[in-house]
């Protein structure tokens, strides 16, 4: 059970922010004895998004330490303390290859399954492990956004059974098929879209910013602008 701190609209100091943590920590240690709920402390950790390596004082639950990662795993997602997301491209970029695998004699060049099966496949199966949460984590370095799209360009070129010379922007448009950077980017506008009709006050908390200013290029919104 990873423990993850809010964001909030005023920068406070990390050991400000740890006594907080640890205040809110014993509000939960309440709830779950009211809830007659047992938390396993063993496989709790927790985890502060700062981009020093200082070696902070340890929250307790239930009178345990628990102990500092670097990055951890939440619904999916690996989120490391600096949130540039390397872990997760390296995760997704695993996954993909496992499925790809699984899928490749149904979509290789020669699969008798024609072009509109092999396409609802990679539309159905393969393309969400590549997009799954991106609206968070799609602000990563250009460079990580690069290799996934290197990576999932194989997959139209051989449904189409392409050849070298075409390119890749024609061999999406004979398939109807957006390209990943597009698909991202109508899952982030929905995703954002809605977020103001949620009535969450964290959520209600999180300061509003350009996504479009270049001062912004590491946050979340800036995938609106990829």
């Amino acid at each position: 059970m990873p423990v993850i701190r809010p964001y909030s609209r005023k920068v406070k100091p990390p050991i400000k922010l740890l006594c907080n943590l640890q205040n809110y920590l014993k509000n939960l240690e309440a709830w779950l004895v009211r809830w007659k709920i047992k938390l396993n402390v063993d496989k709790t950790v927790a985890i502060l998004f700062n981009k020093k390596n200082d070696d902070w004082p340890k929250v307790k639950i239930n009178a345990t330490p628990i102990e500092w990662k670097k990055e951890v795993k939440y619904l999916g997602v690996v989120l490391d303390k600096q949130l540039n997301f390397r872990a997760h491209i390296s995760l997704i970029k695993e996954k993909y290859n496992k499925a790809f695998r699984a899928r490749y004699s149904l979509i290789c060049r020669n699969s008798s399954l024609n072009f509109s099966n092999k396409v609802l496949i990679y539309l159905a199966y393969l393309r969400p492990i590549l997009a799954y949460a991106s609206p968070i984590w799609a602000c990563t370095a250009k460079s990580n956004l690069r290799s996934i799209q290197v990576l999932e360009n194989k997959t139209p070129r051989m449904i189409a059974n392409a050849r070298w010379y075409h390119r890749n922007i024609d061999i999406r448009n004979a398939l109807n098929v957006p390209s990943l950077q597009q698909f991202i980017q109508k899952l982030a506008k929905n995703f954002y879209g809605k977020l103001p009709d949620i009535n969450n006050p964290e959520l209600a908390n999180i300061p509003v910013y350009d996504h479009n200013d270049q001062q912004n290029r590491k946050r979340p919104r800036m995938t609106l602008s990829l």
